[in-house]
């Protein structure tokens, strides 16, 4: 699944908004600024600062997607637990993490490359990917860039 919304910032927030006109809230993104000691001078960012500013006039836009491949996990791992098998339970966790993963990255390239369209010639590496040489940035929920964002939005996440 993968969406675009207009969006713009304000402060550390993220509005989301239901057209182009951005006369309607759909919802709000509380984000947070990092929180682990820095250098002297280096900045704090928040994912609202790679949004424009609502008071700049430029219409931005947020983009997200979501994958899974979980589905049964669950109850494969409890099957496994049951009969005490801890090898094939922790395999089968861990194969749908890496899955998931692998998934995440094809989208995303997807996403930059044809849905959105912001890097059509675009040609990296495994290297590079790595290296996080792509344009933009790519946050995750449950990950230290937007640990809540489950809780303070019923429409999105991260």
């Amino acid at each position: 699944m993968i969406g675009f919304w207009p969006a713009n910032s304000v402060g550390d927030d993220i509005e989301l908004y239901t057209d182009e006109t951005r006369s309607q809230l759909l919802t709000r993104i509380h984000t947070l600024r990092q929180q682990s000691e820095k250098v002297k001078g280096e900045p704090y960012y928040a994912l609202s600062d790679f949004i424009a500013p609502k008071e700049s006039g430029v219409p931005d836009y947020w983009g997200g997607f979501a994958v899974t491949a979980g589905i049964g996990c669950d109850e494969l791992v409890a099957e496994f637990e049951k009969d005490h098998d801890d090898y094939n339970s922790i395999m089968a966790k861990a194969l749908a993490d890496r899955l998931a993963e692998a998934f995440a990255e094809k989208m995303h390239e997807l996403v930059r490359r044809e849905h959105w369209g912001y890097a059509k010639e675009e040609k990296l590496g495994a290297e590079d990917l790595i290296k996080e040489q792509y344009q933009g940035i790519r946050p995750a929920p449950g990950y230290p860039a937007c640990p809540t964002t489950r809780k303070s939005s019923p429409y999105l996440s991260c």
